[in-house]
């Protein structure tokens, strides 16, 4: 279950990051256009929750400032997937389907690795930072300053988060390897994803079973940002480990299976 790379698989991956900055870099319009894109999502989110919040005082238990934390985290994650994982594994379905995914198979380094993170989007990357600015500011507002134990809370399970995260898109692309022809599989993500801009207790009890069961969603931001808030109990995040180190091996096991059932280009 676990990945095995050669040293010679981070050299290849290196050089492919070079690549990708150099080809960025020639594109620095790109940087204000990303930039600008993110803000607007960001002002529109704030605006819509504003929106609500003139009507309520709380939303699944959560007080404006709080929810102004979990979108925080929701962008920062957002930035981690359209800065690795959209423009690396997410390209996977196309690749199969035309046998190209031939050409990494032959390399010598383990396919999903290498498949999840060969591309860098590096102005995406400004995703993160805004986001966690965003969080630290809503936090400032609070008046609430977290303790060491929180921010060490906090750090394990946004890294949980992302593994969860990385998780559902390895078993989502890896779809693919049965339903060659499905093609948009991202936006089956991205529609799931949706759910977790919100508190996972603002949503009804078979929905809320759902999104911390069946597709963890809950554990993605919820459970950050009740870190960063003070709301987590120190069991919860260790459990988000736990949580984490699972998907990933169901997603590995998957992923497994998956390449057993492609035939390559010649299939």
């Amino acid at each position: 279950m676990t990945f095995r790379i050669p040293h010679s698989a981070f050299r290849i991956l290196r050089a492919f990051w070079r690549l990708n900055l150099a080809e960025e870099l020639q594109y620095r319009a790109n940087f204000i256009a990303s930039l600008l894109g993110t803000v607007f999502d960001m002002a529109t989110a704030l605006l819509t929750l504003a929106l609500f919040f003139h009507h309520t005082t709380a939303l699944g238990g959560w007080d404006y400032w709080e929810i102004v934390v979990l979108l925080g985290v929701f962008n920062a994650l957002t930035g981690v997937i359209e800065a690795v994982l959209r423009p690396g594994i997410g390209q996977l379905a196309d690749e199969v389907r035309s046998g190209e995914l031939d050409l990494v198979l032959v390399k010598p380094v383990d396919a999903q690795g290498f498949v999840s993170f060969r591309r860098l989007d590096i102005w995406r990357l400004t995703d993160v930072v805004l986001g966690l600015a965003l969080a630290g500011y809503a936090l400032f507002r609070m008046g609430h300053t977290p303790s060491l134990a929180q921010l060490a809370a906090f750090a394990l399970t946004l890294a949980a988060a992302a593994v969860v995260v990385y998780a559902i898109w390895v078993v989502l692309m890896s779809l693919a390897f049965w339903f060659v022809s499905v093609e948009n599989i991202a936006v089956l993500f991205d529609a799931v994803y949706e759910g977790a801009r919100y508190p996972v207790s603002a949503y009804p009890g078979a929905l809320r079973f759902v999104f911390v069961y069946l597709i963890p969603i809950a554990w993605t931001t919820t459970i950050p940002a009740s870190a960063l808030t003070g709301r987590l109990r120190p069991e919860i995040a260790l459990a988000a480990g736990l949580v984490a180190g699972l998907a990933f091996a169901l997603a590995r096991a998957l992923w497994r299976a998956a390449l057993k059932r492609y035939a390559g280009a010649s299939g």
